[in-house]
């Protein structure tokens, strides 16, 4: 179905800290590829720089088969820091004034707010909610545009188990109707569950990349990550 995100050679430096080293990756429409590793691996940076966010030191970025541009952005939608609410507006105000900002058709809002699951909490001030809560509106926000491409940094963040069963499900959901995904998490649980692809990163280089089932080591997700942790 095509190429959404390509990666090449991508590098970053933060201080004195190389956050990205050579980093290639490629994200297929219609799947969901995850992001895997330990603290400091240049996940968040990798997303930033995918978003628009951060500009790399050098290598190369494209957005469905074109050099990236801020205008390709308007078919991106990306959650990788935290959402910017305002606690005394409600679910539906902070839609609604989304749809104005970006030209989103308000219609929408209520299917939006039943696929992250805060149909019942529309109404209330965001001044009220968990932490789980807040990402919840902060990805239906994302989704308004219908993005192309979706980026989320750690999408269960917050959620307790049924939350992360059903973004889990959206996510899915999403990539069967032919959106691009790419998440970010700490969770190998949850990748395991949600992904189609993965790819590792540690001390930011790309030790795997490759079908989900490719990373297992004996049929054990977990014993092959932390194989390739150990490798130094």
């Amino acid at each position: 179905m095509g190429t959404a995100v390509r990666v090449s050679g991508l590098t970053k430096r933060l201080g004195r800290t190389q956050a990205l080293a050579g980093v290639d990756l490629r994200v297929e429409t219609g799947r969901v590829h995850g992001l895997l590793g330990p603290n400091g691996a240049g996940k968040t940076t990798l997303l930033k720089t995918i978003t628009g966010l951060s500009r790399p030191d050098s290598g190369s970025l494209e957005l469905f088969g074109a050099p990236f541009t801020r205008g390709v952005l308007r078919d991106v939608g990306a959650l990788v820091t935290q959402p910017g609410l305002w606690s005394r507006y409600t679910a539906v105000e902070h839609l609604r004034l989304h749809a104005r900002l970006r030209g989103a058709d308000p219609a929408l809002i209520p299917r939006l707010l039943a696929d992250v699951g805060m149909a019942d909490h529309a109404d209330r001030r965001v001044s009220a909610y968990s932490l789980g809560m807040r990402w919840r509106l902060g990805i239906a926000i994302t989704l308004l545009a219908r993005p192309r491409l979706l980026v989320l940094d750690e999408p269960t963040n917050g959620l307790d188990p049924v939350g992360m069963r059903d973004m889990r499900a959206l996510l899915r959901r999403l990539a069967a109707d032919g959106v691009a995904v790419l998440v970010s998490s700490h969770h190998l649980d949850q990748i395991a569950q949600t992904c189609d692809e993965v790819t590792v990163l540690v001390g930011g280089t790309v030790r795997f990349a490759g079908p989900l089932d490719g990373l297992a080591w004996d049929g054990d997700l977990e014993k092959g990550f932390f194989a390739l942790l150990d490798r130094g």
